[in-house]
């Protein structure tokens, strides 16, 4: 299982065009794990709202899946070096911010 922190603007966007692609400048899609996805939400979206967790079958997706390290941390996330189709995604949750910004994994993710 893989996750992945999306606005809700953006996965509307990823329905219609059918994949979630990187963003512009990035040549892989950022991706996490149950054990690293608040170090993710919390470095790049503190405090923001309107976002979504992402469950991802990797299974599914056809391009290249790398685990790879961070400079200055001693964390890996998964990176996908391509489109994860809209088919790859098993689930979705609501991705709310506590009051003080930082993220707290669903209980339906935390337990898969």
């Amino acid at each position: 299982m893989l996750l992945h922190i999306i606005t809700t603007a953006g996965w509307d966007a990823a329905q219609s065009a059918g994949a979630v692609v990187p963003n512009e400048g990035d040549e892989f899609v950022h991706c996490s794990d149950r054990g690293v996805v608040h170090v993710s939400a919390g470095k790049f979206f503190c405090g923001q709202s309107g976002l979504l967790l992402l469950v991802i079958d990797p299974k599914v997706i056809e391009a290249p899946v790398r685990w790879e390290p961070v400079a200055d941390s001693p964390l890996w996330f998964p990176h996908v070096y391509g489109p994860i189709p809209v088919a790859a995604v098993t689930e979705v949750h609501e991705f709310p911010a506590e009051p003080d910004g930082s993220f707290v994994l669903p209980d339906a993710v935390a337990v898969l």
